[in-house]
C-alpha cells in the first residue's frame, strides 16, 4: 500500500498534530514541577555508539521521568530525517550545508586506518597516503560522514575515492572492525571506535604520513522551529557537555606540549 497525494497531505499535518500534543503535555508537566515526555531523535553510528549512550545515562538520572529513543543511521540519513521532521534533533558527523538548520559544532574526531595485528603495516605507525589506495580497503556507505572525511582528505592530496581499491563498503563500523580483524583489507574508522583494549588486541591503528583526518561532529535542528521542553533540554545538555569535554582535551594537550617542551629545555 501506498499513500495517494491526499494521504500524503494528511500524513504531515498529522506528524505536526502529534508533535504539538506532545510539546503540550511536556510544557505542562514543566509547568507543575517535572520535565516528562518522550525524547525522540537521530544520530550517526560514531557518536551514536561510542559518545550519547555515557550521555543519555546521565540525562536520565537528572530527568528519570523523560523516555529515550534514539535512532541509528548514517550522517546523511540523520539529516533527511531531521529536515524531513521525523525528529527535531539530529546528530551527525560532516557539517550540512542546508540554510534552514541551526548547526552547533560539538565534538572533535580523528579518522584512521586500522589493520589486522599481523599485517605488515601493524608496526610502522604511519605509511604514505599513495600506498593506501593500492590496498584493498573497506569502507563506510555512502552518505557516512567517516566516508565523507576520507573523501575530503584524499581530494586535499588529489586522489580520487574512485581511483582506491574498494574491498568492501559495509553499512556500520563494527562490521568494518569485524571484517578487517578477520584478516582481510585495511579500514577506515573512527579512533573513537578502536579505543578499547579488546579491539587493540585484534587490530592495528595507523596514521596516514601527510597528516592526521580530523573531523567534528554536529548537532542539528531546524532554525526557525521552536524545540519541544525535553529535546531543548537534551540540546542544552549536549552541548554544555561537549564544551567540558572540549576544554578536557585542550588542556591535556597544553599540558603534552608544556611537559614536551621542559623535556628539550633539560637536554
Amino acid at each position: 500500500m501506498t499513500l495517494t497525494p491526499a494521504g500524503k497531505l494528511l500524513y504531515r499535518h498529522a506528524k505536526t498534530l502529534l508533535r504539538e500534543h506532545e510539546e503540550a503535555l511536556q510544557e505542562l508537566a514543566q509547568f507543575v514541577g517535572g520535565l516528562t515526555g518522550t525524547l525522540t531523535f537521530g544520530a550517526s553510528t560514531i557518536p551514536g555508539q561510542y559518545i550519547l549512550p555515557k550521555l543519555l545515562a546521565q540525562f536520565r538520572r537528572q530527568f528519570p521521568s523523560v523516555a529515550v529513543t534514539m535512532h541509528l543511521g548514517a550522517s546523511g540519513q540523520i539529516l533527511d530525517g531531521v529536515l524531513g521532521g521525523e525528529w527535531e534533533l539530529g546528530i551527525i558527523g560532516a557539517r550540512p550545508r542546508e540554510p534552514l538548520l541551526h548547526i552547533v559544532p560539538l565534538w572533535h574526531d580523528e579518522i584512521v586506518l586500522i589493520v589486522p595485528s599481523d599485517h605488515p603495516w601493524a608496526q610502522q605507525g604511519e605509511v604514505p597516503v599513495r600506498e593506501l589506495v593500492r590496498q584493498p580497503l573497506v569502507i563506510r556507505e555512502r552518505g557516512s560522514g567517516t566516508r565523507s572525511a576520507l573523501e575530503q582528505f584524499l581530494a586535499q592530496h588529489g586522489i580520487s575515492l574512485s581511483q582506491a581499491n574498494i574491498a568492501a563498503e559495509l553499512g556500520s563500523t563494527e562490521s568494518v572492525k569485524q571484517f578487517v580483524a578477520a584478516g582481510d583489507g585495511v579500514g577506515v574508522v573512527s579512533i573513537r571506535a578502536v579505543e578499547c583494549e579488546q579491539d587493540l588486541q585484534k587490530l592495528a591503528v595507523v596514521r596516514l604520513r601527510e597528516g592526521r583526518i580530523l573531523r567534528r561532529f554536529y548537532g542539528i535542528a531546524w532554525r526557525n522551529r521552536t524545540l519541544s521542553p525535553v529535546a531543548r533540554t537534551f540540546w542544552n545538555f549536549v552541548t554544555e557537555s561537549a564544551k567540558a569535554d572540549e576544554a578536557k582535551v585542550e588542556s591535556t594537550e597544553r599540558q603534552r606540549q608544556g611537559g614536551g617542551s621542559r623535556s628539550r629545555q633539560r637536554r
